[in-house]
């Protein structure tokens, strides 16, 4: 066996770099003891690293999380009147991951400076968390409103002659909503008209009352005829009791002037029947029996007369009696009309009235109730109809997450440390390689020339 440090001349054709092992095992010493020979390099070049690395994560820009959550939006409604979603949610996020994202971009001029988007699912898998980074919160926060905004709009990406389904649905909600507001408007003049036929109710209230004053004049009118028939019938009476009395004077004149004439007759006869010289007397008796006859025919004219005059006073107070008869019966029937049919036909106008009012002021303000409310819920329709939901409002990060400047320097020194434990060995295999071949050259021998 030879000495490990004396060369061996016979074997001259081996290897100039010979490797020196011990029972052919590496020792953990003489791994380490490189590194610790070169333990300045080492950690020079894990201080250059990290500085380096401190340098750049302090020049760089701090970029913010920009993420929203969103999940397929509502495209129509079925039959059941549950929305309907047109998209899955694979579908909503190759969109969002997809080109348009940089045709948003281009549209709002961000050029190059156009961040990448990314998409992933949560947890439960039907809601899609996207996110970008951004320099500013507020700014990168409009950004993504903006973008949501630019998918959710219906014309993006259609022509006149082609609509979009979004476009169709809301097209047919505004149809509905128009039908519901011409509805609306049909009940307005609808409440215009029952407000005239309430102004004319009342009117007719009006026409009511002037109707009832107007009878209760009538009654004041036929009682004042009353009154006067009384006085005519009164007067009447009067009157029949002094004709009545004056036929009796008369009846009485005339027996009284028969009898005279009876006695005058009756002396005429004796004279008849006496001697010629009682002419003259005769021709006396005989001219007032002439008298008293003409008076008797007066008498009998003015009896007559009188007996004609008290049948006629009597008959116009029949007739007055049968008119005061008529005007009773009239004073019931307007009496009767004031108590019975004024306080119905009012009560009939006012129950109208009510019920108008009752339509008015209840009614119909339900009507438009309802309709606002369909309305209401279409404009609902038409705001929630959209190819993405936003389940949660654009957010920015509260602390900015790129770059990670701890990760960053530990990485740093971690790769720094690598590096510099593989320059350690490069650099200690060189010099062991440098001061072996300066040790071959020293044993050669000398050789003449």
């Amino acid at each position: 066996m030879t000495n490990d440090n004396t060369p061996n001349t016979a074997d001259s054709n081996e290897p100039k770099n010979p490797v020196y092992y011990s029972k052919d095992e590496i020792s953990l010493i003489e791994l380490i003891k490189p590194l610790w020979q070169q333990k300045i390099l080492i950690a020079v070049i894990i201080f250059l690293a990290i500085a380096t690395a401190v340098v750049l994560a302090l020049m760089a820009t701090p970029q913010y999380r920009i993420y929203v959550r969103v999940k397929p939006g509502i495209s129509r409604w079925d039959s059941k009147d549950n929305p309907v979603s047109n998209i899955k949610t694979t579908d909503l996020k190759g969109l969002i991951t997809g080109g348009i994202f940089d045709t948003y971009a281009t549209t709002i001029e961000l050029g190059d400076k156009a961040p990448e988007i990314e998409a992933k699912n949560d947890r439960r898998g039907d809601q899609l968390n996207a996110y970008f980074f951004w320099p500013e919160q507020a700014e990168g926060k409009k950004i993504m409103a903006g973008f949501l905004d630019f998918l959710n709009d219906p014309d993006r990406g259609t022509n006149e002659k082609k609509i979009s389904g979004l476009q169709a649905q809301r097209l047919s909600l505004d149809r509905s909503i128009k039908k519901l507001q011409e509805g609306i408007k049909a009940i307005a003049i609808q409440k215009e008209k029952i407000n005239l036929n309430i102004d004319q109710k009342k009117e007719e209230l009006k026409l009511v009352d002037l109707e009832k004053s107007r009878l209760k004049r009538e009654i004041r009118s036929i009682n004042a005829d009353v009154k006067m028939a009384e006085k005519k019938i009164e007067f009447l009476d009067e009157r029949i009791v002094v004709a009545v009395e004056t036929q009796s004077g008369y009846e009485k004149s005339r027996r009284e002037i028969d009898e005279n004439t009876t006695r005058i007759i009756f002396l005429r006869d004796k004279l008849l029947q006496s001697p010629p010289d009682d002419s003259l007397q005769l021709l006396l008796l005989a001219s007032t029996i002439q008298q008293n006859i003409a008076y008797l025919n007066t008498i009998e004219q003015k009896i007559e007369h009188t007996r004609k005059e008290v049948i006629s006073h009597r008959t116009t107070k029949a007739a007055l009696i049968k008119d005061q008869e008529k005007y009773h019966l009239a004073i019931v029937d307007l009496q009767d009309k004031i108590k019975l049919e004024i306080p119905k036909l009012k009560a009939d106008i006012q129950k109208a009235i009510t019920e108008l009012k009752l339509t008015v002021e209840k009614e119909l303000p339900s009507e438009i109730t309802l309709l606002n409310q369909k309305i209401s819920e279409f404009n609902n329709k038409i705001d929630t109809i959209s190819l993405v939901e936003v389940v949660e409002y654009p957010q920015a990060s509260i602390k900015p997450e790129k770059p990670k400047k701890i990760k960053l320097v530990a990485l740093a020194g971690i790769m720094g440390f690598f590096l510099a434990i593989i320059l350690a060995y490069l650099r200690h295999f060189w010099i062991i390689n440098k001061s072996s071949r300066g040790r071959r050259l020293s044993t050669l021998p000398n050789y003449p020339s």
